[in-house]
C-alpha cells in the first residue's frame, strides 16, 4: 500500500511539474520518529462482527466504529430499554402476579403462572439470565398490554434521538421490524448506566431472588467472570438469536474512565469485545481540558483583569496526539460581573490546528 502511494505521488510530480506549497499543505502538528513508531503500533483491531463501536461514557464521543449506524437485529440487548422503562415508570416494590399468557420461552428466569414477584425481582430476572418471561411480564404490567408497552419503548427511543431503532417486542426475539444499531444501543446503554439501580444489577454476576419461590440467577455476561483477564467490566447486556448472532453491549471502568463497547453479529462476542476494550485503553488517554490557569483580559472599562478560569471536561484522545491539545480563550468583555462561578466566555480546544471542542469557561 505504501509503495503504491509512493508510485502515485511520483506519477503526479512527473505529470504536473514540481509540487507547490499551499495553505492546505501546512502540517497541523509536528510528527516525530517516536510518534511514527507509536502510530505504526496503533493498528485498528480486526473485529469479526457486523457492527461495533467504542464510546467514551463521559462525553458520548465515538472513538472507533464499524458500521455503527447499520440496522441489525438487537436480540436481548433490547432488554436494556425494557429495564429503563421499568425503572422510570414503575416502583421496585410493586408486586406482580404472573399470568400464563405473558410467559415466553427460550431464555427465561423460570417464572410460572401464579408466581408473585416484585418489579425489582423481575429486573434481576430480565438483566441477569436474560429472561424473556420477565420482559413480557414487565411489559404487560406497566403497559396494560405488551403492545402498549412496546409503543412506550419506541416513544423513549424517539426521546433519546435514536434514528435506527424500532422495537416490536420487549425481549428481543427475532421479529420483522425489530431492529437497532450499534450506535443506538450504546446510547441506550450509556443512558441506563446513569441509573444507579440499573448499573448495580448489570454489574452483578450472581443473584438470588426470594419471592413466592426462590430463583437462582447467573448473569449471561461472561466478561463479568473474567476479572483477571479483562479488569473493569461492570455491565451491560448480552444477546443471541439466529438473525442477530452473538451480541454484547459492555461497560468497562478503568482508572475512573468508563467506555461503552458494542459488538453486534459476531460468532463469539467475548473475544471481539475484548479486542476493542484492550485497544481502547492501550491507545487512548483522557486529557483534562483546561484553559490557562491565569488569564489577563480587558474588562468593560478596558482595564486589565487577571482571571483564574476553569472548564470542566476530559477528552478521550489518541495517546500520541494528547500533547498537542491547545486552548484558545475568548472572554466576553460585556459580562456584568466577573465573579466566582460566573461564565465569562468560552475556550476553543484544538488538536494541533484542528478544532476539537468549544467549552464555556467560568471564573474559579
Amino acid at each position: 500500500m505504501f509503495a503504491l502511494l509512493l508510485i502515485s505521488a511520483s506519477t503526479f510530480l512527473l505529470a504536473f511539474g514540481p509540487p507547490r506549497l499551499t495553505e492546505s499543505d501546512q502540517a497541523q502538528m509536528p510528527v516525530f520518529a517516536s510518534q511514527l513508531r507509536a502510530i505504526s503500533q496503533q493498528q485498528l483491531p480486526n473485529v469479526n462482527a457486523k457492527a461495533a463501536l467504542i464510546m467514551d461514557m463521559a462525553t458520548g464521543r465515538v472513538v472507533y466504529d464499524l458500521n455503527m449506524h447499520q440496522r441489525v437485529a438487537p436480540a436481548s440487548t433490547t432488554k436494556m430499554m425494557t429495564a429503563i422503562l421499568a425503572l422510570e415508570k414503575g416502583r421496585l416494590t410493586d408486586k406482580v402476579t404472573v399470568e400464563a399468557k405473558n410467559l415466553v420461552g427460550e431464555s427465561t428466569m423460570g417464572l410460572a403462572p401464579g408466581d408473585v414477584v416484585t418489579l425489582e425481582d423481575l429486573l434481576w430476572g430480565l438483566l441477569l439470565p436474560s429472561g424473556n418471561d420477565a420482559a413480557n411480564v414487565i411489559a404487560a404490567y406497566l403497559g396494560g398490554t405488551v403492545d402498549n408497552f412496546v409503543k412506550m419503548m419506541n416513544d423513549k427511543a424517539a426521546e433519546l434521538g435514536l434514528r435506527d431503532t424500532h422495537f416490536m417486542n420487549p425481549h428481543g426475539l427475532d421479529q420483522e421490524g425489530h431492529y437497532s444499531s450499534a450506535y443506538d444501543l450504546a446510547i441506550i446503554g450509556r443512558y441506563g448506566m446513569k441509573n444507579a439501580t440499573f448499573a448495580k444489577i448489570v454489574a452483578t454476576n450472581m443473584y438470588t431472588v426470594n419471592a413466592s419461590r426462590t430463583f437462582y440467577m447467573l448473569n449471561s455476561n461472561q466478561l463479568l467472570r473474567m476479572k483477571d483477564t479483562v479488569p473493569g467490566v461492570d455491565g451491560i447486556k448480552t444477546g443471541t438469536t439466529g438473525d442477530a448472532g452473538d451480541c454484547i453491549v459492555a461497560s468497562v471502568n478503568r482508572g475512573g474512565h468508563r467506555i461503552i463497547v458494542v459488538v453486534m453479529g459476531a460468532t463469539s462476542r467475548a473475544p471481539e469485545a475484548i479486542k476493542l476494550i484492550e485497544y481502547a485503553y492501550r491507545n487512548f488517554t483522557w486529557v483534562p481540558l483546561e484553559p490557562p490557569p491565569v488569564f489577563t483580559a480587558l474588562d468593560q472599562d478596558k482595564k486589565q483583569q487577571q482571571l483564574t478560569l476553569s472548564a470542566k471536561r476530559e477528552e478521550m484522545i489518541t495517546l500520541w496526539q494528547s500533547r498537542y491539545v491547545f486552548p484558545f480563550v475568548s472572554i466576553d468583555r460585556n459580562t456584568a460581573k466577573w465573579e466566582s462561578g460566573s461564565q465569562v466566555g468560552s475556550v476553543d480546544f484544538r488538536l494541533g490546528g484542528v478544532p476539537l471542542i468549544r467549552l464555556p469557561v467560568f471564573v474559579r
